[in-house]
């Protein structure tokens, strides 16, 4: 079975698309779209009215120290402002807390994936939301440390290659695109390769009937 896995980049999409213990491709596309295999996608699917969503906590408690990569979403309403300073504003008004800028800067490709799920809504069947990180952390056994240091580069490729026999075929991917993408999209498709766990167990959905979920691999 081809899993894809897909994660943001400054290019566009970094996708890739596995068989088994083999990299079948590894691109960039610029807009987002079903690639029609089963996929993972590090993006949250599925926006708050208020409040915090759920799986966004306990993806933060499972990566303890690492727990600042897990984006604090904030609600919907403030995902469409056209300024930071008006999606702080509505934020605060409905979550009673800001968000960070570093969130702020993925919107366009919030907006996108969540344009794109709400246009074609049988589609959060195959495309579920992921994180890189929880994924690592369920091959490696603990969380790792940071994708942007060398060390933690190496780590990454460590694991995939336990899993991949073509590894190699990333020094084919544009070298514009970040290693860390690749290693993200890399690892959210091989994942999909393994049973998963899906948290909270029983997502509730937003109000368009988007899954607010994170899954992960059961290694």
């Amino acid at each position: 079975m081809i899993t894809s896995g897909v994660d943001g980049a400054k290019q566009g999409w970094v996708y890739a698309l596995v068989e088994k213990r083999r990299i079948v491709e590894l691109s960039v596309i610029n807009k987002f779209r079903f690639l029609g295999y089963p996929t993972l996608v590090d993006i949250p699917i599925g926006l708050p009215d208020e409040g915090e969503r759920i799986c966004d906590r306990l993806a933060r408690k499972m990566l303890s120290k690492r727990a600042s990569c897990v984006f604090s979403v904030p609600c919907r309403d403030a995902v469409y402002q056209n300024t930071y300073e008006k999606a702080l504003e509505t934020n605060r008004r409905y979550q009673k807390k800001g968000f960070s800028i570093q969130f702020w800067n993925i919107v366009e490709k919030v907006r996108e994936v969540d344009r794109f799920l709400r246009q074609k809504p049988t589609l959060t069947a195959f495309i579920r939301e992921s994180h890189p990180e929880l994924c690592f952390m369920s091959f490696a056994g603990r969380p790792l440390g940071s994708k942007h240091k060398r060390e933690g580069i190496a780590e990454r490729l460590k694991i995939l290659s336990a899993y991949l026999e073509n590894i190699d075929v990333i020094k084919q991917c544009r070298r514009d695109v970040p290693i860390d993408d690749v290693l993200d999209a890399l690892i959210l498709a091989i994942s999909l390769q393994f049973p998963l766990k899906t948290i909270p167990e029983t997502p509730p959905k937003d109000r368009f009937g988007l899954p607010m979920e994170i899954v992960l691999p059961l290694v």
